[in-house]
């Protein structure tokens, strides 16, 4: 059994869109169990100090993006300057938001410190395809927040704000890119992705595939030609009874225990760089439902391999 050394990075941000509550999400974990729980599989575990986005602004002053976009930009510049800084000392980051935009500081920073600009693979669970750009960012929900940008600004279209954080390259070659659960997405975003010949699964294609013939192929995508790789999971990928504490709820998901065991060992990969768990807001969860959730997928990508 391989040993990682895990730093668990708190994204505590909801300024990416309109509703503002996944900033406490990483903030109602069960921090104990997560942590000896991983030490349990044979890990080290640290926790890094807070980045303290919550308190950046006022909610009431962040009325629409282009406002917000300078808290935005700072937090995910954070955000990258911490996943950087875990890499170069040699700890495989684990991201815990928060708003989707985390997935442009957390990629960014792990791009950087690995130098594999466009070298790198993505496996994305979401139930949208979060690549808009401002130029088609008016045909999303809530007018077409930051948080429904992130895989566009890691292809290198959109403000350059976000495009350039970290080293100002583009950070995907969207060849190496794939996202599962794919269910609610505006027409401007499925253009991007086969402009880009990214690849995105349809729920229909899940259910008749089943999950764990599609994330094989999505993982053989991601580490083909790359120097590592890494996993984007929203929470509102998942079926609302899995996971009801997420922003924004799409019914008809992805089950959370087919996931489960598809990830068993993920992390024993050698190309293995990182995890981002995102879109955990706790004032919609259920009996802590999404909170244990968190837990078991974090549980389940650290685990030993089957054969080990």
């Amino acid at each position: 059994m391989s040993e990682h050394h895990i730093e668990i990075i708190r994204y505590d941000c909801g300024w990416g869109c309109r509703d503002h509550g996944c900033e406490d999400g990483p903030y109602h974990l069960d921090e104990e169990a997560l942590t000896d729980g991983l030490r349990a599989l044979g890990h080290q575990v640290m926790w890094h100090d807070s980045l303290h986005i919550r308190e950046m602004a006022e909610h009431d002053f962040m009325k629409d993006k282009d406002t917000a976009l300078p808290i935005v930009t700072e937090a995910i510049l954070r955000l990258a300057s911490a996943a950087e800084h875990a890499v170069l000392q040699g700890r495989i980051p684990v991201v815990i938001g928060g708003d989707h935009t985390a997935a442009i500081g957390t990629w960014s920073g792990v791009i950087t410190a690995h130098d594999a600009f466009q070298k790198f693979g993505l496996v994305w669970l979401d139930a949208h395809l979060d690549a808009h750009t401002p130029e088609t960012a008016h045909e999303g929900k809530w007018g077409g927040w930051w948080h429904g940008m992130p895989v566009a600004c890691l292809a290198g279209e959109g403000v350059d704000e976000l495009t350039q954080l970290s080293a100002p390259h583009t950070k995907l070659d969207m060849s190496h890119f794939s996202l599962i659960g794919a269910r609610s997405y505006e027409p401007g975003e499925a253009e991007f992705m086969d402009r880009h010949n990214a690849r995105f699964y349809k729920m229909p294609e899940v259910a008749e595939r089943g999950f764990d013939d599609i994330f094989t192929t999505s993982l053989n995508r991601a580490v083909t030609g790359t120097k590592g790789f890494g996993l984007s999971v929203d929470l509102d990928g998942f079926d609302p009874a899995d996971a009801p504490g997420v922003g924004t709820n799409e019914k008809g998901g992805l089950s959370a225990r087919d996931a489960i065991a598809s990830f068993q060992g993920v992390a024993a990969h050698p190309l293995f760089c990182g995890i981002e768990v995102v879109e955990y807001n706790p004032h919609k969860d259920q009996d802590r439902k999404t909170a244990r959730l968190i837990n078991e997928i974090l549980f389940a990508v650290f685990a030993p391999k089957a054969n080990d």
